[in-house]
């Protein structure tokens, strides 16, 4: 079953058509994609805070506008129709990717692979090679005794989140925030909690009043080119980040996953609170989307428990994509292609500011995204949706807010589109419905 726990649209309609309209602007946007099985009419009630006739009405009109069906017996898919979410002659500015040139897999490195077919069951546990080969990816002098190897960094989030938190508790996170650590916590029923930010991410004063509440004992946070705002946190912050969750006791789930598009960057927290952060990173960003490798650093206390929700929700990483990605990181290869991913975001950086001006200013300029502010007459929804109708994909704010207030942006992965000369076109189509008064929808 899918998880799904939609930020619903700030209007005045009722609340089935608002749940019927995030359903809508989720297919398009290729959240949701053909096939995918839906909460139940239960599980989304209580996800959303409402009653499951409501869901049922919400239902009812998804299917009424062709988004969906039902089956008896199996519930409500999203439904396969004729205009595929993402059809051809669409660019997607949703997707966090940077496009470059796929790497060749050698034969050598296929052999080595091929070798690891008949692994052993290992329910958790990676190989001490690969474990080296995601310390030194870590960096940071980062203890290979102190890594495992996960499937993929989506992966590690739920491991981390699964070790550190209980259903029902809660987990402090920026108020906007990695769509798919908001899906994780929904679906091992866990409460996100929204902290305040500043241009320099997310602010200490408001850590140390949640721990003084004792309100959460977990926090999550991206202090390296934030998702979705790209901020870059400085060293200073995240040494106070560190000192206020040693003072109340507070573990620390640190997402990096897109720190490899900085050649130079601050410390990470974990190197100041190191017995009380798990650092995560991976490899599908930053190398391939296909090598679904990634890494979580914990203390050691929290080792054993990492490693039994690994066991527990894949047994054991594919030793055969763990060791492509050791490989490449060995020889090299993920050197170079993180150098071409940089080169390529440095250049995409350039074109979005020759186009946006001081509508991109605010995004780190090494970002594969940026987080644009609209003006008063837009909702986020409602641009995601012009643009939508103008075949450019945008990420509307609402996928990322974790409380109620839903900031008035949308993120551009300016790293998505196939070319730059696709990327010109994208944000010139962006520019043009900024200046288009009549169609927006506050």
């Amino acid at each position: 079953m899918t998880i799904w726990s939609p930020a619903l649209p700030d209007s005045d309609s009722p609340i089935y058509v608002r749940v019927a309209d995030a359903l809508e602007r989720d297919v398009r946007a290729g959240t949701l994609i053909s096939g995918s099985r839906l909460p139940t009419h239960r599980d989304l009630a209580r996800n959303l805070g409402i009653t499951p006739v409501t869901v049922t009405r919400a239902y009812g009109e998804a299917a009424r506008r062709g988004l969906v069906e039902a089956s008896t017996g199996r519930g409500t898919y999203v439904r396969a129709s004729r205009r595929d979410p993402t059809p051809v002659g669409d660019i997607d500015m949703c997707t966090n990717v940077i496009n470059t040139p796929t790497p060749i897999l050698t034969p050598a490195i296929l052999r080595r692979a091929a070798d690891t077919l008949d692994a052993r069951y290992n329910l958790g546990q990676s190989s001490e090679r690969h474990r080296a080969a995601g310390a030194a990816w870590m960096g940071r002098h980062t203890d290979p005794s102190r890594v495992l190897v996960t499937a993929g960094t989506q992966h590690a989030v739920l491991v981390a989140f699964a070790a550190t938190a209980r259903p029902g508790e809660t987990v402090l996170a920026e108020s906007v925030t990695y769509h798919g650590a908001r899906a994780v916590a929904a679906m091992l029923n866990i409460k996100l909690a929204p902290l305040p930010m500043d241009r320099y991410g997310l602010l200490p004063d408001a850590l140390a009043r949640a721990g003084r509440a004792r309100t959460a004992k977990v926090l999550y946070t991206i202090p390296s080119l934030h998702n979705p705002t790209g901020i870059v946190m400085p060293e200073k912050r995240r040494r106070e980040i560190a000192e206020v969750a040693e003072k109340y006791g507070i573990t620390i789930i640190e997402d990096d996953v897109c720190g490899f598009l900085l050649e130079k960057t601050p410390p990470p927290i974990a190197s100041f609170a190191p017995d009380r952060t798990l650092f995560l990173s991976g490899l599908g960003k930053a190398l391939a989307a296909g090598i679904r490798v990634g890494y979580v650093c914990a203390p050691e206390p929290l080792l054993p428990r990492v490693q039994s929700m690994v066991a527990a929700s894949v047994l054991f990483t594919s030793p055969l994509l763990a060791e492509i990605a050791t490989s490449w990181i060995e020889d090299g290869t993920a050197a170079r292609i993180v150098a071409q991913k940089r080169a390529e975001a440095a250049l995409r950086n350039r074109v979005a500011r020759r186009i946006l001006g001081e509508r991109a200013a605010k995004t780190d300029p090494r970002s594969g995204h940026l987080w644009i502010e609209l003006p008063r007459r837009w909702s986020p929804d409602a641009f995601t949706e012009a643009a939508r109708r103008r075949r450019v994909r945008v990420a509307s704010a609402s996928s990322f807010a974790v409380g109620s207030e839903i900031p008035r942006a949308v993120r551009l992965s300016i790293g998505a589109p196939a070319s730059v000369a696709e990327l010109e076109s994208a944000l010139n189509i962006i520019m043009g419905i900024d200046e288009e008064r009549e169609e927006a929808v506050v």
